[in-house]
């Protein structure tokens, strides 16, 4: 009887943890949902593609508000009205905590942070005494906002735009992206391949392995081309052994050729039936799960953008960039919080476009930068205002790698970059899409990747230096301390 017994205690106990474990929820869930309803609680989407500093600037986010008194955020009512008391940095239930440390130690080593590779966040208590007012009797008091920031690799931003279109439709947008020149240079040889296989007929298994890797090869060489649009945009940096090496899917660039009725009546082997279901897979096991565990939480979104690097790229990498953009966000789902929806399923209501990486211009070119980003996304800014949504336009640098000199008569500016000190000059930037002369000032100019600046004191809360980012959280936060 005694094994009985035992093996009854256990699973008690077992239940007894699980019930706990479930009340914790439960109450964790209802103070969320009490805090949304009171405008206590925000979610922060931060997301832009590989390479435009998402990693760095959230990092500079949380070291700026976390000294704010010794930092320069003068656009941000609460530190300029000297409002703000505290803020208070924990773990986010669920989610990888985003590597705060780390990367202000990288900073403080003249390194950058390193690039987020999976899903992370916090949540940030900010403590702030609000100013008087009528519903307050006259009288200031203390109150806080509890901020959910999420980040994400801006690889997965890519992938969005495929739950809009089946495998037929992603293969056709593979067609007509990869007769461009730019990806011509990068891949001939595997967009020819591509083309002269018949999607009707069987392949073996290690056939298509082999071509899933070819393909992973050419994505990542269109990456580091300057090329934006990129999918799935998971495979970039994913393992060749890894759990997505067993659901292999290639774009069948020939499909273009085959009827409605040819395929529907493909054999079940045909590469195209094969294809058709590893690419839905992928669907339902990466994009759809990362699209509602996000996209559902998120009340305001940041969207950094690296203008510069595109420009410098050239027109190809720039109207690429421009597609990205467009596609990727018609997948955010825009709408006014109203209460109850604040509570089942919040809603973006606010957006910031950033051009990120300014110091790399002089200052009289910000305005243009913040411009340009302006007219990149004019579409998505006509969607979302006839949403009545809020949507601003920024140019930001998280972290100021230059400063300014007098070089031959003229302004520049100066920096670390990876050869060691040096001047960097540039061309006037335009405040609208190039045009044929713009580009032809812009195909002289080399941009060089800057270093963190040197001698930075950031383990005991030195100062960070930036450039509007106290804007960005004026943007983004400013109506919630008033």
């Amino acid at each position: 009887m005694k094994p009985l017994k035992d093996k009854v205690k256990k699973s008690f106990l077992i239940g007894q943890d699980k019930a706990v474990d479930l009340a914790r929820s439960a109450a964790s869930s209802l103070e969320n949902g009490v805090d949304r309803l009171l405008n206590r609680r925000l979610t922060l989407g931060v997301t832009g593609f590989s390479g435009s500093g998402k990693t760095t600037l959230i990092t500079s986010l949380v070291h700026q508000l976390q000294h704010y008194s010794d930092a320069l955020l003068a656009a941000f009512p609460p530190v300029l009205q000297d409002r703000l008391l505290g803020v208070q940095l924990s773990a986010l239930d669920g989610v990888r905590r985003f590597p705060c440390q780390q990367g202000i130690e990288a900073l403080s080593r003249g390194r950058w942070p390193q690039a987020t590779r999976e899903e992370s966040g916090f949540l940030l208590e900010i403590k702030f005494r609000h100013p008087p007012g009528l519903l307050r009797r006259g009288k200031p008091g203390i109150s806080r906002l509890y901020l959910e920031i999420r980040d994400y690799p801006g690889e997965w931003l890519l992938d969005l735009p495929l739950l809009t279109m089946d495998y037929r439709g992603w293969c056709a947008q593979s067609h007509s992206l990869f007769d461009r020149a730019m990806r011509q240079s990068i891949g001939r040889s595997f967009i020819e391949k591509l083309k002269s296989i018949d999607p009707l007929e069987p392949i073996c298994e290690l056939q298509l392995q082999v071509l899933w890797q070819e393909q992973l090869t050419f994505l990542t060489a269109c990456q580091q081309a300057g090329l934006t649009m990129i999918q799935p945009g998971r495979w970039l940096h994913v393992a060749p052994s890894g759990d997505d090496s067993k659901l292999p899917f290639i774009p069948l660039l020939a499909i273009t050729g085959c009827s409605e009725d040819q395929l529907g009546g493909a054999s079940q082997d045909s590469l195209f039936k094969v294809c058709e279901r590893h690419y839905q897979s992928y669907l339902e096991t990466r994009v759809k799960p990362f699209y509602r565990n996000t996209f559902q939480k998120v009340d305001r979104q940041l969207v950094l953008v690296d203008v510069l690097k595109s420009l410098n790229s050239g027109p190809e990498a720039f109207d690429d960039l421009r597609f990205s953009l467009t596609r990727v966000l018609q997948s955010f789902d825009y709408g006014r919080n109203s209460l109850l929806r604040r509570l089942i399923q919040p809603r973006i209501d606010r957006v910031v476009f950033a051009a990120s990486k300014i110091d790399q211009v002089l200052p009289d070119q910000h305005e243009a930068v913040r411009a340009l980003m302006a007219n990149l996304v004019q579409e998505a800014r006509r969607r979302a205002a006839f949403n009545a949504i809020d949507v601003r336009c920024e140019a930001v640098a998280a972290v100021r790698s230059t400063t300014y000199v007098d070089y031959q008569g003229r302004q520049a500016l100066q920096g670390m970059t990876e050869q060691g000190p040096g001047v960097l000059l540039h061309p006037d930037i335009p405040e609208q899409i190039p045009a044929m002369d713009d580009w032809q000032a812009l195909g002289q100019w080399q941009l060089r990747r800057l270093m963190p600046p040197e001698g930075l004191q950031l383990m005991a809360g030195g100062r960070l230096p930036h450039i509007r980012l106290d804007s960005i959280l004026n943007d983004l936060l400013g109506d919630r301390f008033l």
